[in-house]
């Protein structure tokens, strides 16, 4: 715990402060086989930084045996997609296919060795030649969903960057050695433009592509460098972005014609199951018992609340593509939207004894429940914190000698759902209710005292970004002297929730839902006049 309460701490430093430039490495080699089979071995390296911390916790969620078939799954799902991109097929691995390592400095290094079939086609232009491609996308819908996970990558790193200021600076080293005995001796566009050896591309913001081809007989070497910028993706916002959306669909895209003598019979490449837009659900179990004793003087007032429940949150956004011409879209965010729900059982109490008549006002926070969540989207690990902060404030007006207690038990059932979709707006369902009562007074004195016990739930993507709700149930109890005989005193027992919070936004969905850093809403209250009644002491 100690170790991820540090990574906050270094997170917030470096997005708040310092501006730094995060640097990480990727070298693929590909062996092809004669029949277009092939070995892959990627090699990820990523020096000491706070975004090798991201890495090195996605590891430890790897080797988690509660958490591992499910961070697995994500994590192969992911890898494997962003390889059909590039390739048409979808490459095999498993656990024992992937080695990861962190030295005594904090630097990440992971290798995963994939098999892949299908690499080589036979070529239609020159009969009796065969072709190997990157990015020669089989259909449009192909093409609309490489964008969208480029897309999703981005909006999740350039939350991980927090500021204009941070950067990420991505270098990508690709070699492919074709069949033994190949000789290449054509350069195709799979798009149908002039094929080009070399790309350049800047999306704004800071966000810029950059790679370069070269081949000699049967090997190919691509190198790029991707830096992505904190700052705003302007030519991705403008109305008009279909020209920029091109580019990036041309990007590092090529076809190569080569003789083989050795091939003869071709493998088949392997399809991936598209998803629809993204999106993620989490949940997290909470149950506590907590009070505070506030002094003041002769005054003691204690609040307290015995709380469970499944606080669930999600995040989905959509994209929406709008067709120009042949393989020519324009590009916008259709729709983000956040959902918090939960439906929590409470027992908030409040104790009073006085010697005097005093007023006062206290608060104080009382403790963090904490979950860690960790995937990968596109090609980037992603931290996802959970938390329930608990606090206790309280009031009193107290005009005399006396003592008194009240609790209640109330229970609430609320989905609360914050989207951006030509503007700001939020949805609120709930049913809220109580139940039984306990008061004791002891005098026939004029008093009162309100206890708030706060729950501040949130979920944030690398501990910026994501929703959050205030859900406050409070329960107040009063004292009239001038109500009941001389043994009796009149009270009145109140209690509610007030529930209000929003989303905090980073990043490009920051730029592409209006700039907007956080919205907030008031979401919904409720209260009840629980008791108003006299009580012998």
């Amino acid at each position: 715990m100690f170790r991820k309460i540090l990574i906050v701490v270094v997170l917030l430093a470096s997005v708040l402060v310092f501006s730094t430039q995060f640097k990480r490495s990727v070298e693929d080699k590909i062996v092809i086989e004669p029949g277009g089979n092939a070995v892959i071995t990627r090699t990820e390296y990523v020096p000491s930084s706070d975004l090798a911390k991201v890495y090195i916790q996605h590891s430890e969620a790897l080797s988690d045996r509660e958490l591992h078939d499910e961070v697995f799954n994500n994590f192969y799902d992911e890898i494997s997609k962003g390889y059909f991109f590039l390739y048409s097929s979808v490459p095999g691995f498993g656990d024992r296919d992937i080695e990861i390592s962190v030295d005594k400095s904090g630097n990440y290094k992971s290798v995963i060795t994939m098999k892949i079939s299908g690499l080589i086609t036979k070529s239609k232009e020159f009969p009796g030649s065969y072709e190997f491609s990157s990015k020669n996308f089989s259909e449009e819908k192909v093409m609309l969903k490489y964008f969208e996970d480029l897309i999703d990558g981005k909006a999740f790193e350039t939350a991980f960057l927090g500021s204009s200021k941070n950067s990420l600076v991505t270098t990508k080293t690709t070699t492919i050695v074709l069949p033994e005995g190949s000789e290449i001796f054509e350069l195709l566009s799979p798009h149908g433009e002039k094929p080009l050896k070399d790309w350049s591309l800047d999306l704004g913001g800071g966000t810029k592509f950059k790679a370069s081809l070269n081949y000699d007989k049967n090997t190919i070497s691509l190198k790029e460098e991707i830096t992505t910028g904190g700052g705003s993706p302007e030519k991705l916002m403008k109305s008009d972005n279909e020209e920029i959306m091109a580019k990036l669909r041309d990007y590092a895209a090529f076809t190569v014609v080569f003789n083989s003598p050795k091939t003869r019979m071709l493998t088949e490449s392997k399809p991936y199951v598209f998803k629809e837009d993204y999106s993620g659900s989490w949940s997290f179990y909470v149950s506590h018992t907590f009070s505070n004793e506030f002094s003041y003087q002769t005054l003691t007032v204690e609040p307290g609340l015995t709380v469970s429940l499944t606080f669930g949150a999600s995040l989905l956004w959509e994209h929406e593509w709008k067709k120009i011409s042949w393989w020519n879209y324009k590009y916008v965010l259709k729709r983000f939207q956040t959902t918090v729900s939960f439906s929590p059982s409470l027992t908030p109490f409040i104790e009073v004894s006085s010697g005097a008549a005093i007023t006062k006002n206290w608060t104080k926070n009382i403790t963090t429940k904490t979950k860690w969540i960790t995937f990968w989207v596109s090609c980037v690990p992603v931290t996802l914190v959970m938390e329930v902060k608990f606090d206790a404030n309280a009031e009193a007006k107290i005009y005399g000698v006396i003592g008194f207690s009240a609790s209640t038990t109330l229970s609430a059932n609320t989905t609360l759902t914050v989207k951006y979709q030509n503007g700001w707006s939020k949805s609120v369902s709930y049913s809220a209710n109580y139940s039984g009562l306990q008061f004791e007074a002891n005098a026939k004195v004029n008093a009162s005292a309100k206890g708030s016990l706060p729950l501040t739930l949130s979920a944030y993507v690398y501990y910026v970004a994501g929703p959050f709700v205030q859900f406050v149930p409070w329960i107040k109890g009063e004292t009239i002297a001038s109500a009941g005989s001389a043994t009796q005193v009149g009270y009145k027992v109140t209690a509610g929730f007030d529930v209000n919070g929003g989303v905090h936004m980073a990043g490009w969905l920051k730029d592409l839902c209006d700039g907007l850093p956080s919205v907030s809403y008031t979401f919904w209250e409720k209260n009840w006049e629980i008791a108003n009644s006299t009580i012998t002491f």
